[in-house]
């Protein structure tokens, strides 16, 4: 060691000695204060915080119950029942009874569009109306509120093909004393949904619904928030040292206060504070001298540790290669060189194909296993590259400039022989492979970022036509992503404007009765035209836009066919629905609003939604089987087409896939597959229908191989709900819509 080295180190030790010892008081120093003050402001922290969550529980608890009952009366069904026909054994069952039994509301009321009651429930059961005249003073509080919104909403009108009519509830809260009992009185105006019935006159009925804020209201609340001995005191009584939440009317009248006794956590927290608070600062002594004595090993760790740092700051600390912030500053210094004709670098984004398989299927220390490996290989392939980095994952870029190594597509082809050969590990044999994707810049002006996109979209696109091969970027590349992300954006739209419509394609048996239908989505794009479902939908699973227009497709096809019988429908269900915690619910809940019978309705799900062992996936579709809705196998035979997914999930049909349909007619081993596919569904007990029949001849071989059920051109195109009618005939619906149609 040099003296100059000695010197150095000497220097470092004695400026480490002083913050050490300073730092050491400080921190007890800290400590005592700290504690002192968290003692004095822990109570007064705790009890603000609880203060606001029960505010704030008690208004996103009263927005809950707000809309359980705009559920109840903002659909068409109860502008008819109770504007138009004012029923009261349907406001028996849909208000005073479901309100009461679900969800505790005591008191129900209807007033019509004079604000004159005539419905009243109590505890579920029909009352009479002079029980209104206790809940009127309320009442009158909220309805005033109720009309002046009414009166400012857009003037409703049908909509024909145009769908939901999205009308926001209409609703106010207030709390009153009735009979020395506290209630939480909500009025709600009568709306509807699609506009198949409106109001009678510019003023709708409204509904008043009382719930009792009583013990078993208070005891949930008080589960939920977690609070100690919560009642309901009259008017502004409190107690000292307590929490209070007080309750007002419209007028902001106090009506009663919520009272409870807040958490005071500072006893217990000086208790466990205080031996803690001892062991820390006889700790920090005896690091401190600890640290003193080890100062001169400290500074030489120091010293090789930040040599480490350095390396570990540009380098993959699993591969050893330059990281992503090394790749960016020699890419950078790259580009910038770039000053002469001929002066060209070459940027290879390298993805392996199917490395998500190996690391979901046989674990992390496999997929590390696989990343070193190509690290290795792209290090022996590429031994005059300029860089060879790991961006993150499974993904490597290799960069070159024209001096260093051969021509990128040689450089490329290297690189996809030298990963496609197998790995022979602990594991097994893996396969991998990879796909490239490559841009050559020989013009300056190029920033880093925008090079890496360039080689990323033709590493997509390397992705999209196959893998295991290398694409260069070109212009029309950047260009069909913008096209891609501008279709995004008119389908966004198109879910919001009325461009999407449901087709239904009818499905036949050997006598060419229609006994089933496909529900079919369909777009018409004001300038595209008619985009067709293999562009959008798969660009929708990519985008998110899956769950919006799975929902769409429910609502509509549940309102569409909602009161048709005798008939059933198929739903196209994406795998991307499938996995979403709640779908189910969410289905059930769309079935429930539309009246409909869901032992008529079949899900068609492809065999990639079932491959998985999803927890969440089976948990919807088990749901769903629960409900009555049944489960078709799509495009059987195209998959994996196990056994024991079909056994696992109960499929209820399997559907033979257009591809073995239109090589019937060649003969050959195509309906020998149809035939195994066929015996195949009969001894599981399955119904199976071929789809995509478009000659005699596919529909002939099929009944020969025993498949009863058709869909396809030959026994009728996709059409409109309306024609579907008129083909099925007045008897396939029912009689309300029948009487509906003489008219």
């Amino acid at each position: 060691m040099t003296q100059e080295s000695l010197h150095h180190r000497d220097w470092r030790k004695a400026r480490l000695f002083g913050p050490i010892a300073g730092l050491t008081l400080g921190v007890l120093l800290l400590l005592v204060l700290v504690s002192a003050l968290l003692v004095q402001r822990f109570d007064a922290t705790a009890s603000a915080r609880e203060q606001h969550m029960v505010q704030q529980g008690f208004y996103y608890q009263v927005q809950e119950l707000n809309k359980v009952i705009a559920t109840q009366v903002g659909w068409d069904g109860a502008v008819k029942m109770l504007d138009h026909r004012q029923n009261a054994d349907w406001a028996d069952f849909n208000l005073g009874n479901y309100l009461y039994t679900f969800n505790g509301f005591t008191h129900s009321f209807v007033v019509d569009d004079r604000d004159k009651v005539f419905y009243a429930s109590f505890n579920g059961e029909r009352a009479g109306l002079g029980d209104y005249a206790a809940f009127a003073p309320a009442a009158d509080q909220l309805l005033p509120q109720i009309r002046k919104a009414e009166s400012i909403r857009p003037k409703l009108a049908p909509r024909p093909g145009k769908g939901n009519l999205v009308i926001p509830p209409i609703q106010a809260n207030t709390v009153g004393r009735i009979n020395g009992q506290v209630y939480l009185v909500t009025a709600t105006l009568v709306q509807p949904d699609f506009g198949k019935y409106l109001p009678k006159t510019s003023r709708a009925p409204v509904a008043i619904t009382a719930l009792p804020i009583d013990a078993k209201l208070l005891s949930g609340f008080a589960q939920r928030y977690l609070l100690d001995q919560l009642n309901v005191a009259p008017d502004q009584a409190s107690r000292s040292g307590n929490g209070t939440l007080v309750l007002r009317d419209l007028r902001q009248n106090p009506i009663a206060t919520l009272i409870w006794n807040p958490r005071k956590p500072s006893a217990a927290l000086l208790d466990r504070l205080l031996v803690p608070l001892l062991l820390v600062a006889i700790l920090l002594g005896l690091l401190a001298w600890s640290m003193v004595r080890r100062s001169a090993a400290v500074v030489t760790d120091l010293i090789a540790s930040e040599a480490r740092a350095k390396h570990l700051a540009f380098h993959d600390p699993l591969t050893h290669l330059p990281n992503r912030a090394m790749l960016f500053e020699r890419l950078h210094a790259l580009l910038g060189g770039i000053s002469r004709p001929g002066d060209r670098v070459s940027v290879l984004c390298v993805d392996l194909d199917r490395f998500k398989e190996i690391n979901d299927t046989l674990g992390h220390h496999a997929g590390d296993l696989v990343i070193e490996t190509t690290a290795t290989r792209l290090r022996l392939a590429c031994a005059g590259a300029t860089l060879i980095a790991r961006l993150g994952g499974d993904e490597f870029v290799v960069l070159c400039s024209k001096a260093d190594c051969d021509g990128a597509e040689v450089l490329g082809q290297k690189i996809i022989a030298a990963l496609s050969a197998p790995i022979a590990s602990e594991y097994g044999r893996l396969e991998v492979g990879c796909s490239i994707g490559t841009v050559v810049i020989d013009r300056s002006g190029v920033e880093p970022t925008e090079a890496l996109r360039w080689a990323d979209l033709a590493l997509y696109q390397s992705k999209q036509t196959g893998r295991g091969k290398q694409t260069f970027f070109i212009p029309e590349m950047d260009q069909a992503l913008q096209s891609r992300r501008s279709l995004e954006t008119d389908l966004r739209n198109a879910l919001a404007d009325g461009d999407l419509r449901m087709v239904y394609q009818p499905q036949v048996d050997l006598h060419g009765r229609i006994g089933a239908v496909e529900a079919l989505l369909r777009w018409t794009h004001p300038e595209r035209g008619e985009v067709p479902p293999d562009v959008f939908v798969p660009l929708a699973e990519e985008t998110g836009l899956i769950l919006l227009l799975g929902e769409f497709v429910l609502r509509r096809v549940f309102a569409e066919t909602g009161q048709w019988v005798r008939i059933r429908v198929a739903i196209n269900v994406s795998a991307e629905q499938m996995r979403v915690p709640g779908f189910a619910a969410l289905v059930a809940r769309l079935a429930a609003h539309a009246r409909i019978d869901p032992a008529r309705y079949e899900i068609e799900l492809t065999e990639t939604a079932l491959l998985s062992d999803d927890p969440v996936t089976a948990g919807n579709i088990s749901a769903l089987k629960r409900l009555g809705f049944t489960f078709a196998l799509d495009d059987f035979g195209t998959g994996y087409s196990s056994l024991s997914v079909l056994q696992r999930f109960s499929v209820d049909k399997i559907k033979i896939d257009r591809s073995f349909v239109s090589c019937l007619d060649d003969g050959g081993e195509s309906e020998a597959l149809v035939d195994a596919m066929i015996k195949l569904a009969k001894a599981l007990d399955l119904r199976v229908i071929a789809e995509g029949v478009e000659t005699e001849s596919q529909r002939s071989h099929l009944a020969a191989c025993g498949c009863t059920e058709f869909q396809g051109y030959l026994t009728g195109r996709p059409m409109p709900a309306g024609a579907v009618e008129d083909l099925i005939g007045v008897a396939a619906t029912q009689p309300r819509r029948a009487v509906s149609r003489r008219r």
